[in-house]
């Protein structure tokens, strides 16, 4: 990758960080959210392997489906399968 699209990158799991902070400020201010629960949900989102790696590969057809639309050529159609545990917390 170019150094523009890792900028490129950065910049869109920025946003998307913004995102989920802004709802959980909103959940928190209306009392959805209490005590641990916002660490609770960083926690929880490397849990569930199976459902990450799942997420991770509609993610990733709707990414080469917009790029095949703008024929764009990404690398991406010849990586190969990650294990689910990829997904997963990591063993420490």
């Amino acid at each position: 990758m170019t150094p523009q699209e890792h900028m490129m990158m950065l910049l869109l799991l920025m946003k998307q960080d913004q995102s989920i902070k802004i709802l959980i400020n909103i959940l928190t201010s209306r009392g959805v959210l209490t005590g641990d629960d916002a660490r609770a949900f960083e926690f929880s989102q490397m849990q569930d392997a199976a459902s990450n790696a799942a997420v991770f590969d509609g993610t990733k057809q709707k990414y080469l489906t917009v790029a095949k639309s703008l024929s764009l050529h990404t690398g991406l159609e010849n990586l190969p399968e990650f294990p689910t545990d990829f997904f997963g917390p990591s063993a420490s």
